[in-house]
């Protein structure tokens, strides 16, 4: 039992990181009916780009809210540069702490996940080189809630192919945001807009607990050798934008079951901060980078 445990914590750090398929199943949700959806799950994923153009050329128009998301995603994906970091907290058999940092500067990308319990600590580092390049990945522990060792950097390191590193972990750097969005992958229970005092717009999305994390399901599966994708009760993201839909923030709240012999829910709670256009040296891996930014908000 007490190895079962250990998996699961585990997964809460792995997973918090960050092919073709013959079909999604829904489940019957809040009532709703019960719908099959099959093909490629990247066909329930909206248009960005064409969202993106739209809103440039006509940024008064009538979007919905998870329109006004990928609007923001896409316009912070196209930055030339730009950096975020996740702060948050896995309640499962012990409380994990979890820690996030992404990076683009121009066409190379950075992706960090640090996860510190009390029995275990995870840390992973992935740096892809280009839109089109390959990717490396580097398996670390975590020596504290916020710091990790990883190896030196070898010419004979393993270069993940994107297709590769996809059908493993979900999506590649140059994607940043893992989960489907779009009118068909929400719920429009719990789901709005809002215009705040200073000006900002804050979208709250209720997503599909089957179709929006399609993808973070697989990462979870494949990386910690899970009996099958795990099964979402809920996932709620508020995200926040400036008036011009720069992303700003994005809190996210979900809770799931993960099985390996037993099974055991994890509620996830993490805080995202984002700086849209600024600029971030990517670390070597002997390089420890700065989460005291947010920490007084963990």
């Amino acid at each position: 039992m007490k190895k079962s445990l250990v998996t699961y914590i585990l997964i809460v750090g792995i997973a918090a990181i960050a092919g073709t398929t013959t079909g999604i199943i829904g489940k019957n949700l809040l009532g709703q009916e019960k719908v099959i959806y099959k093909g490629d799950p990247d066909q329930y994923q909206a248009d960005s780009k064409a969202l993106l153009e739209k809103y440039n050329s006509n940024p008064n128009g009538n979007y919905s809210p998870s329109d006004l998301v990928n609007i923001g995603l896409e316009k912070y994906r196209n930055c030339e540069n730009c950096y975020s970091l996740g702060i948050g907290l896995a309640d499962t058999v012990v409380q994990q702490t979890i820690r996030n940092y992404q990076i683009k500067n121009g066409d190379q990308y950075f992706e960090e996940s640090i996860s510190k319990s009390s029995m275990v600590g995870v840390a992973n580092r992935a740096i892809q080189d280009g839109v089109d390049g390959t990717i490396k990945l580097y398996k670390g522990s975590a020596t504290s809630a916020i710091t990790g060792t990883y190896p030196k950097p070898s010419d004979k390191d393993k270069k993940w192919s994107k297709e590769e590193y996809k059908n493993y972990l979900g999506k590649t750097l140059d994607k940043m945001f893992i989960y489907i969005l779009s009118d068909d992958t929400v719920l429009k229970e719990g789901t709005k807009t809002q215009k705040l005092d200073n000006g900002d717009v804050q979208v709250t999305l209720n997503l599909h607990p089957d179709i929006a994390p399609y993808y973070y399901k697989v990462q979870m599966k494949n990386i910690s050798g899970l009996d099958a994708l795990p099964s979402f009760e809920y996932l709620k993201h508020t995200y926040t934008f400036d008036k011009d839909m720069n992303l700003k923030e994005c809190y996210v709240d979900e809770k799931y079951k993960a099985s390996m012999g037993i099974s055991v829910t994890i509620r996830n709670t993490i805080n995202y901060y984002y700086y849209p256009n600024e600029f971030k040296e990517i670390p070597s891996n002997d390089t420890a980078l700065d989460y005291s930014l947010k920490e007084e908000n963990a």
